[in-house]
């Protein structure tokens, strides 16, 4: 998973994955990249702005022990570096994804989540 946050004049946005299209007056203001290890997949898919202002990305990463799990990092606005992170394993360690990430009016991290896969 890279991130890089790019900024357009006082506007900033999150692209996690980069195109290679123009984009006119941009300035790279960091990349931070996630590798769970063992070279596996790991995917952002969803970028939420938290109530303090940092960023929160979710989507999935896969590791040695057991397939894909809904992963979730919250990262510092203005260095990329990671303030927490969570990792949910799904029941009986099938394949899980994000589906939806929202905050309530408390400022509570709300996430909703489905089995990729379930066999029997």
């Amino acid at each position: 998973m890279r991130i890089r946050i790019l900024t357009f004049g006082l506007m900033a946005a999150m692209v996690l994955a980069c195109t290679g299209a123009a984009v006119a007056e941009t300035i790279e203001m960091w990349v931070q990249q996630h590798d769970g290890g063992g070279h596996y997949i790991d995917s952002g898919t969803m970028v939420s702005l938290a109530p303090d202002g940092n960023l929160v990305v979710a989507g999935e990463s896969t590791e040695t022990t057991g397939g894909a799990d809904l992963y979730i990092r919250k990262l510092d606005k203005s260095n990329g570096n990671l303030i927490w992170d969570f990792r949910f394993d799904g029941v009986d360690d099938k394949d899980v994804a994000v589906s939806e990430v929202a905050w309530d009016s408390f400022g509570q991290l709300l996430i909703s989540g489905f089995i990729k896969s379930c066999v029997g």
